[in-house]
């Protein structure tokens, strides 16, 4: 992948870092892709994308959802004050998965400290931060795709300093602060000062008020801090106040990433995410629970992951399976591929994930060489919806435009010969 842009390195203490590192990727999301997507006002050529953002062969498999990585590292997007940006670990990593069809965007936090197997390595389970400090963004990008087993697209990284210039380029965020916000540590150069009240909050008071850590719930209210301050800034990002000055801010934010995007590619997530409103944002972290592992002589902490609850929320905010939206989708399916069964099997697991399963029965013929979800140009939503839960068993699945649906249907699934029989673990 090249790489297309440079940064300084910053100062920034480690102690305490991870939780305010999340907020600032998601600032950093929320900058170049809701901000930056007002451009296309201007550019129309921005309005549809390259061939290069979803590889063909993986067009189908999230119906078009594209999966980008944000990597937050603590030395330049291009290894200023080192020979390379390879030996440097990730302090953060997100995925963030664009949902063109349904406008929407889901930002699944994975600890630094997550246990994730890493391709290559000699000792191959060790905390998933270490990818990137192996082989770059690549490899980080190779690891995450084994972690939560989905596709990742494209990648951006950042630096901590970008983090302060792009809440300054949106002109700052206005909240009420709860309680006079004062904590000092001289060891980590940590001085915080913000008065009780509302508060305009420009670069460096927003890196104070991630970073205050002194709730009476500790974590808990610090995480909820956080998470309002993302939607105010998201919020910001899409007013219009911001719209004339849009292409001077994207200059002036890029040289302070680099990602694996075109400006064509970019441009067109932009004007999707314009697009949204903040609650088409979903934000979690990877479930787990934090253990001691015994390594050689030492005891190594770690975050383990709970695969079951990990799956869970990778299937709502990355595959985009809800049970609520998809109850509202009848569907009919048919068996067009010979083998017994198959229709009864992915009727079930359809009813498992939430949809009206209206009828099952056989196909005019038994010969389709792969699965068709039917609907017409009225339900492309429903669709979209229907192929995904159809790719549970039929991993070649795609989508056809059709008035051949039955009438109590809003889509009509055809299993073709590219069925596969469950797992026993359900499948997916």
């Amino acid at each position: 992948m090249e790489e297309t842009r440079v940064f300084q390195r910053d100062q920034v203490s480690r102690t305490g870092r991870y939780q305010w590192l999340k907020i600032l990727a998601g600032v950093i999301v929320a900058i170049l892709l809701f901000t930056g997507g007002a451009v296309v006002g201007f550019y129309r050529f921005f309005s549809r994308p390259s061939d290069n953002l979803i590889p063909p062969e993986e067009m189908d498999d999230f119906a078009g959802r594209i999966n980008v990585l944000i990597l937050g590292i603590d030395s330049g997007a291009n290894g200023a004050g080192s020979t390379s940006p390879v030996g440097k670990r990730s302090d953060v990593m997100i995925v963030a998965s664009i949902d063109p069809e349904m406008k929407e965007v889901g930002l699944l936090s994975i600890p630094r400290d997550t246990r994730a197997y890493i391709p290559g390595k000699i000792k191959n389970y060790e905390k998933i931060g270490h990818a990137h400090a192996h082989g770059g963004p690549e490899l980080a990008m190779e690891t995450v795709e084994l972690l939560l087993g989905i596709p990742i697209h494209h990648y951006i990284r950042v630096n901590f300093e970008a983090f302060k210039k792009g809440v300054d380029m949106i002109g700052g965020v206005d909240m009420v602060i709860p309680e006079n916000m004062d904590y000092v540590d001289p060891a980590q150069d940590l001085y915080i000062h913000i008065p009780k009240g509302p508060v305009h909050l420009d670069g460096e008071l927003a890196l104070q008020f991630v970073r205050y850590r002194s709730y009476v719930d500790g974590d808990i209210g610090r995480i909820k801090a956080q998470e309002t301050f993302l939607k105010e800034v998201i919020k910001k990002a899409l007013s219009l106040s911001n719209i004339l000055k849009i292409p001077d801010i994207i200059q002036e934010l890029l040289p302070h990433v680099s990602t694996s995007l075109s400006t064509q590619d970019l441009g067109y997530l932009a004007d999707t995410c314009r697009k949204m409103d903040a609650g088409a944002v979903k934000m979690a972290l990877v479930p787990g629970v934090a253990e001691y592992l015994l390594e050689g002589e030492y005891e190594v902490s770690y975050w383990i992951p709970d695969k079951d609850k990990t799956e869970d929320v990778v299937d709502e905010l990355i595959r985009g399976i809800s049970k609520e939206r998809n109850s509202q989708v009848r569907v009919a399916v048919q068996n067009g591929c010979g083998i017994t069964g198959a229709a009864d099997t992915l009727a079930i697991l359809l009813r498992d994930q939430g949809f009206q399963v209206v009828s099952v029965g056989n196909a005019d013929k038994q010969d389709y060489e792969t699965t068709e979800v039917l609907a017409s140009d009225a339900n492309r939503v429903a669709q979209a919806l229907a192929l995904r839960g159809a790719k549970a068993t039929c991993p070649e699945a795609k989508a056809y435009k059709s008035k051949n649906v039955p009438e109590e249907a809003d889509v009509l699934i055809i299993i073709g010969r590219d069925y596969k029989s469950p797992t026993a673990s359900g499948g997916y």
